[in-house]
């Protein structure tokens, strides 16, 4: 990830209430990238809402934890910064997660081609042991210059070739594709 400086005039031009984040957690048994939503603002700090991941799973933090954010500016650029977990708030009805105000944001590239998060239903072809053609209902999770994440209920052995149907803005697009990674949900 490359890492060139930001300098907004004003905080909320990067992150103002009602915004929707990714939350790294850095460490521990929960490290990855999640979803959240900032719910509300004070002089010290931002207050989020527990991060999920795709499937709606929390990923715990606990106080004193750093995490990176990152959210698209105002000016349509993914800006991150780094931050910590100052108080997790917990009323009758939610909990909520401190963080505090960054003093410094950057912005944020994955790679020269980062994935953007959509959720679109797809259809996905592909033939069968006995080389019939089957049909199954997917959601395509994320998308980039080089591939799509995918969830679907069927197992693919990797190298597994498939097409892709979806509709973006009123298009319909067939993609080749290649299964080069796979996870599948522990049922337990």
């Amino acid at each position: 990830m490359e890492k060139e400086k930001v300098f907004p005039k004003d905080i909320n031009e990067i992150i103002s209430v009602g915004q929707n984040i990714n939350i790294e957690i850095l460490t521990g048994d929960y490290k990855g990238i999640y979803y959240s939503y900032v719910y509300d603002e004070d002089k010290d700090g931002f207050l989020i809402f527990p991060p999920t991941d795709s499937l709606g799973r929390m990923g715990f933090v606990k106080v004193g934890d750093m995490i990176s954010v990152s959210c698209i500016s105002k000016k349509n650029m993914r800006v991150a910064f780094d931050s910590k977990i100052l108080q997790i708030i917990k009323n009758s009805d939610k909990t909520l997660y401190k963080i505090g105000k960054p003093t410094e944001f950057y912005k944020y590239e994955f790679r020269e081609n980062f994935r953007v998060d959509v959720l679109l239903n797809a259809t996905c072809y592909f033939y069968d042991t006995s080389n019939k053609l089957q049909t199954k209902q997917a959601s395509i999770l994320n998308l980039s210059a080089s591939g799509a994440k995918v969830s679907l209920n069927e197992f693919f052995e990797l190298n597994k070739r498939i097409i892709l149907e979806f509709i973006l803005e009123n298009r319909t697009f067939n993609v080749n594709a290649t299964i080069v990674r796979r996870l599948q949900i522990d049922k337990n």
